[in-house]
């Protein structure tokens, strides 16, 4: 598809629907807020995703399969990786699939445009959970949740929106370590998180959680546990080769010379940007100690009780 015209035609935004973020240097940041979700005004007016106003209404009223999956992250804590292994372990093939991950996203397309996917579909989102199809609890549906620590997420972010041709970000990462410790990306990560791991406890959702960081240590034993939570019961042999195929060298390979990106041109440039260290403890690099400093008590006091394990290493 040519990348010279929007892909969806964008109803116009009413003033009332538009709200402004204000940084600490006083520059405004036109926003909209869809059901508690800022979205950057640029990513729906750009025509490349479905306008949210309408599509999370849809979302929430799309038509589930009885055995599609769900794989669900905050943005930059490891997607693209989780949504290749669980593709391998349902197709039981050691192939990437030639769609992009994008292709199976929720907010990045109209639920019908998801129906050419065969079964077992992987669908993805960084929607928060509450806005998820209201059949993945009815049906109680699979869901794979991956966790990454924050302050990770938070440098894997800087660098990639740095990269972002629909909403790019040109400030400082002093400047980015605000944003994402007062706002998040689209959604506060502390809201996010702690809703995710209510989710958990609860008895309502069938959840997994897949740790970024037990991924990268030891991913035959993390990608055993899932294949198992998924019922596909893959052997040591065959998920042994499933961590090698999908180690971040190989999957970066492979987004260059496998995925069919025809409907998303606009993500070839992000694409390279997707794969950029896979590194645990990049925030090192980043952060200094006074920030580190910072998020650590913001941490603490809004993470208090949290379940979810977190490695900072």
């Amino acid at each position: 598809m040519a990348n010279d015209k929007p892909w969806y035609t964008v109803d116009e935004i009413n003033e009332e629907e538009i709200v402004r973020i204000q940084d600490d240097d006083g520059n405004i940041k036109e926003v909209i807020n869809v059901e508690d979700i800022v979205v950057p005004l640029g990513m729906i007016q750009s025509g490349n995703i479905p306008d949210m106003r309408e599509n999370v209404k849809k979302i929430r009223e799309m038509k589930c399969r009885d055995d599609d999956i769900f794989i669900c992250a905050y943005t930059r804590s490891g997607t693209h990786w989780v949504w290749e292994i669980t593709n391998m372990l349902t197709t039981g093939k050691h192939e990437y699939l030639t769609l992009p991950k994008e292709a199976a996203m929720l907010e990045f397309n109209y639920p019908e445009e998801l129906d050419f996917i065969p079964s077992r579909r992987a669908l993805n989102t960084h929607l928060p959970l509450k806005m998820l199809p209201k059949q993945v609890k009815d049906k109680k549906l699979k869901i794979i949740f991956v966790q990454r620590n924050p302050k990770d997420v938070m440098v894997s972010a800087f660098h990639f929106f740095q990269k972002a041709q629909m909403s790019p970000f040109e400030g400082t990462f002093e400047e980015f370590f605000t944003l994402f410790t007062k706002y998040g990306i689209m959604v506060s990560w502390f809201d996010y998180t702690l809703e995710a791991a209510a989710a958990v406890q609860g008895t309502e959702l069938d959840i997994h959680v897949i740790y970024y960081e037990e991924l990268k240590k030891d991913p035959v034993r993390a990608i055993k546990s899932l294949s198992e939570f998924l019922g596909t019961d893959r052997d040591d042999i065959f998920v042994r080769t499933v961590a090698d195929s999908c180690s971040f060298n190989k999957m970066k390979q492979a987004s260059g010379n496998v995925k069919e990106m025809e409907k998303f041109m606009f993500e070839i440039d992000l694409m390279r940007a997707h794969y950029r260290k896979g590194e645990i403890g990049d925030w090192k690099n980043m952060m200094t100690v006074a920030q580190s400093e910072q998020f650590d008590e913001l941490f603490a006091e809004k993470m208090e009780g949290c379940s979810f394990k977190f490695d900072f290493s």
